[in-house]
């Protein structure tokens, strides 16, 4: 029974350090991930292994080449040579950071990958969990409502 707590209390104690849409970003948080003020931000979590990514990926990436949204990736691939092949052989334009220590996509803790954050002075306005068909028009018409 003891052990039964102990597991719901750590759910429930990593579950409140996720960060919802209104929160505003821990200083560190903002600074690994570079933000700039009064700029708007997809920050993107995937990983090598993520099916799903690799098709979302290219249609993330055709809204920063147009310009739609400032992008940030952050690869969370536990072998960094793995993660960099990833975004290599994608040719993603966008940062990429690559959060092998897991510090990152342990403060947002996403249901899953891939996950879209938008965020405009280090406070988060929206998000996109799981794998979305056309993700590009999605994100389109998402910055349209957050602008």
């Amino acid at each position: 029974m003891l052990k039964k707590i102990m597991s719901v209390t750590v759910f429930f104690t990593y579950s409140l350090m996720a960060y919802n849409i209104g929160d505003t970003l821990d200083t560190k948080v903002s600074e690994k991930l570079n933000l700039k003020k009064d700029t708007l931000y997809v920050v993107d979590f995937f990983a090598s292994w993520c099916h799903a990514c690799k098709k979302e990926l290219p249609l993330v990436a055709k809204v920063h080449n147009d310009k739609v949204v400032q992008v940030i990736g952050v690869n969370v691939d536990d072998d960094i040579a793995k993660g960099k092949n990833f975004v290599s052989k994608l040719k993603v334009p966008f940062s990429v950071i690559y959060d092998t220590d897991k510090s990152l996509i342990t403060r947002f803790n996403p249901a899953g990958v891939p996950a879209l954050y938008y965020i405009k002075n280090s406070k988060v306005l929206g998000s996109q969990i799981g794998a979305i068909k056309d993700i590009d028009k999605k994100i389109t018409n998402d910055i349209k409502g957050l602008q």
